[in-house]
C-alpha cells in the first residue's frame, strides 16, 4: 500500500463500519478512514467538495433511501471520481447485481466475509491491486 490511504466506507449498518475499521488497523499500514452510514448526504457533501475525494471509496450496495446503484449512477457523473476505484461491499452474491454494478463504473464487487480474517485477506488483496481507470 506504500502511502497514506484514505478510505472511505459508505454503509447503513454500523457494525460493519467498525468490522471494516478493525480489519484495517490489522493491516498494519497508516489509513484514513472515513466512515458516513447514509448514501445520500454523503453523495450531496461529495458533489459539494466538501468532504475530501478518498483514494478508495467502498460503497454498500443494499441501502435504504439511496442505494448503492443509483448511489454509483450519481458519483459516475463527477468527473474527479472517473478515477477513484469504487468497489462495491455487499452481502449480496448475485451475479445480475455483480454486473450491474460493472456496467455503472464499479471497480470491483467484493462479497462481505463472514470473518475478520477473510475481510483482512480481501482487503491486503484490494490494496495491492493495480487499479485500471478505464471505464
Amino acid at each position: 500500500m506504500g502511502k497514506l490511504k484514505h478510505i472511505l466506507l459508505i454503509d447503513d449498518d454500523e457494525d460493519e463500519a467498525y468490522f471494516f475499521k478493525m480489519a484495517l488497523g490489522e493491516l498494519g499500514h497508516p489509513v484514513q478512514f472515513t466512515y458516513y452510514q447514509e448514501g445520500d448526504t454523503t453523495l450531496l457533501r461529495l458533489q459539494e467538495n466538501s468532504i475530501p475525494a478518498p483514494d478508495l471509496l467502498f460503497l454498500d450496495w443494499n441501502m435504504p433511501r439511496l442505494t448503492g446503484s443509483r448511489f454509483l449512477e450519481a458519483i459516475m457523473k463527477i468527473p474527479r471520481y472517473a478515477t477513484i476505484p469504487i468497489i462495491v461491499y455487499t452481502t449480496s452474491q448475485a451475479p445480475e447485481e455483480k454486473d450491474l454494478a460493472r456496467k455503472l463504473g464499479a471497480s470491483y464487487f467484493l462479497t462481505k466475509p463472514s470473518s475478520i480474517i477473510e475481510l483482512c485477506k480481501l482487503l491486503r488483496d484490494i490494496f495491492a491491486r493495480e487499479w485500471s481507470y478505464s471505464r
